[in-house]
């Protein structure tokens, strides 16, 4: 039996933390000025009714517009104090929803973070959770609140007369149905509005990381389909949205203040029948003019209740998916080196290998090589993904077993595509070992071939690379990637295509810094320059995700088809460079 989702005021709270009673706080004094602020309107009524019956007295006068003004200052003293806290207990929330995110970010499969636009996260991050704050803030406790005072006003006014009771709700029923009108649909038009946001933000930000190429092509905004695609959307589901709620909205709001439509006719009727007094009449005509603003509020509540759970949605979604297990014990590791045995891996329920079983030997380079799958074979040695069935093995141990910081521990990934934060390069490098003495990210620079042109910029080391590493070139960038991985010397060094981008200038540097190094270690490479593994111990050449061949450079040129055809269209590759 499939279990009931929370609700959203539920899912909310689970995210207040150690918060709660401040929250119920928070609504206790709300209602409680709410109630306060029904004084003012009681002590309007008796003040009419003591002025028509000629009792009324300067101090009958004084000490009722006196108790007015007290009600009004205590009901503004508990409204802010309550505001206080519950914007204070809001930007709590706000701070541990985003903490979960960034969480189960670190534990998702890394596929994920990489299939995913950036503008995506950075919806879900920051916008789906910024809009949560004025909500949640106005809403959790203002709702009890805007809901206790009418109760209490009508009771009183049932209390008094039932029958002017009832004339005071006359409205309520036909400005409830405008608001359900408006309402109707309101989830699947909330639903697009989310999505089209999402999707103008998703290609916002792939529009201004790929502005450089825009431009070049003197492609302006609205000639990028894509992006102009996704703003017309936007506009389009955002007022086809409004358009429904405008008339509806409206005409709820001039019906239901409009109370004297039925308590002005009803109680006259009443009164010079001699069957009300004149008190009760002045009392039921006064005290729903001041309960329909609350009552209004709670009908916008409603709307920020949609709202609320439009975004709380996405970001519960993503905190359902499916984390990489791992356990939290370090595992006994033998000797460093991978087996694959019968790997299959499935991704977006299509599978893209097939029973893959290779093994590497310690202190040895293996190469894989071929047309598709063999980034997502070094994917898997790192632990982004778990397979779907068969097992990888590192130091003996299934790879599920073994705790992900341990692994990691153990492997130094240099990436085709290695991210620089926007620090110094000291900063950058000594991220493969943070507590690395100035010395030693030095020695490792000098190592990786770019202490010369760190020293030649402008502040040396304590140069800003900019995000992305955007201040440097593509051959710096991947320099400093090396050093940062010589610095955390690891047994385990994987190279996916580490070398794939850099121009034929800085090649021969790249390479000398990669040598450096792989001295000693057991080296994976995942390369599509076949001249850099001529000296490879084995080579794994990959076809459409099964293992084509297996062995050394001269065995395979003579045994394997498709390695030959691979080393040829290179070898091609490489004269057209020089010509």
């Amino acid at each position: 039996m499939k279990s009931k989702e929370p609700g959203t005021i539920r899912q909310l709270f689970a995210f207040v933390g150690e918060n709660n009673g401040k929250m119920l706080l928070s609504i206790f004094l709300a209602v409680l000025g709410e109630l306060f602020g029904m004084g003012p309107f009681l002590m309007v009524a008796v003040l009419a009714d003591a002025l028509y019956q000629g009792t009324a007295t300067p101090t009958l006068v004084l000490f009722l517009c006196g108790g007015a003004a007290v009600c009004q200052i205590i009901k503004m003293l508990l409204t802010w104090r309550s505001s206080l806290m519950s914007h204070k207990i809001s930007f709590t929330i706000l701070k541990n929803i985003r903490e979960a995110i960034t969480d189960r970010m670190a534990k998702v499969p890394m596929g994920i973070m990489l299939e995913t636009p950036t503008g995506a996260f950075k919806n879900l991050i920051v916008d789906n959770v910024a809009k949560l704050e004025d909500s949640m803030a106005h809403f959790m406790p203002e709702l009890p609140s805007n809901i206790a005072a009418p109760l209490c006003s009508i009771l009183l006014i049932f209390l008094l007369d039932w029958r002017m009771g009832l004339a005071a709700l006359v409205t309520i029923p036909l400005g409830t149905l405008f608001f359900a009108t408006m309402m109707r649909g309101y989830g699947p038009r909330m639903e697009n509005y989310m999505r089209s946001a999402n999707e103008m933000n998703s290609t916002l930000v792939e529009y201004v990381n790929g502005i450089q190429v825009i431009k070049a092509f003197n492609r302006s905004a609205s000639s990028y389909g894509k992006y102009a695609d996704s703003v017309r959307y936007f506009h389009d589901s955002t007022m086809a949205w409004w358009s429904q709620c405008w008339l509806w909205n409206a005409a709820a709001r001039a019906v239901l203040p409009s109370t004297l439509l039925g308590t002005l006719p009803v109680g006259a009727w009443l009164y010079m029948e001699g069957s009300l007094s004149l008190p009760v009449f002045l009392v039921a005509l006064v005290v729903p003019l001041g309960f329909i603003a609350p009552l209004m509020k709670v009908s916008e509540a409603m709307e920020q209740v949609s709202m609320i759970k439009g975004n709380l949605e996405q970001v519960t979604t993503f905190l359902k998916t499916p984390e990489l297990v791992r356990p939290t014990e370090p595992a006994e590791l033998g000797e460093r080196c991978y087996q694959f045995e019968d790997v299959h891996f499935a991704y977006n329920e299509v599978e893209v290998l097939h029973g893959i079983s290779f093994q590497t030997q310690p202190g040895t380079m293996t190469a894989i090589v071929g047309p598709s799958g063999k980034s997502t074979i070094a994917k898997l040695m790192a632990g982004f993904w778990d397979v779907t069935s068969g097992t990888v093995r590192f130091g003996g141990q299934d790879i599920r077993n073994i705790p992900f910081g341990q692994l990691m521990s153990e492997i130094s990934y240099v990436a085709q595509d290695n991210f620089l934060f926007d620090k110094s390069i000291r900063e950058n490098i000594r991220m493969g070992r943070v507590n690395a003495t100035d010395q030693e990210v030095e020695q490792v620079a000098k190592a990786a071939g770019c202490d010369g042109f760190i020293r030649q910029l402008e502040h040396g080391y304590d140069t800003r690379v900019g995000g992305g590493g955007a201040h440097l070139s593509g051959g710096e960038r991947q320099r400093i990637a090396i050093a940062r991985a010589m610095l955390k010397n690891a047994p385990v060094v994987i190279l996916d295509e580490a070398t794939a981008y850099i121009d034929p200038e800085n090649e021969a540097v790249v390479q000398r810094a990669v040598a450096k190094l792989v001295e000693g270690k057991t080296v994976i490479v995942i390369a599509h320059r076949l001249s850099t593994i001529t000296g490879a111990d084995q080579i794994v050449v990959v076809k459409d995700g099964s293992i084509e061949a297996q062995g050394r450079h001269e065995e395979l040129l003579r045994h394997c088809p498709l390695y030959a055809d691979l080393w040829q269209a290179h070898m091609g590759a490489k004269e057209g460079e020089t010509v």
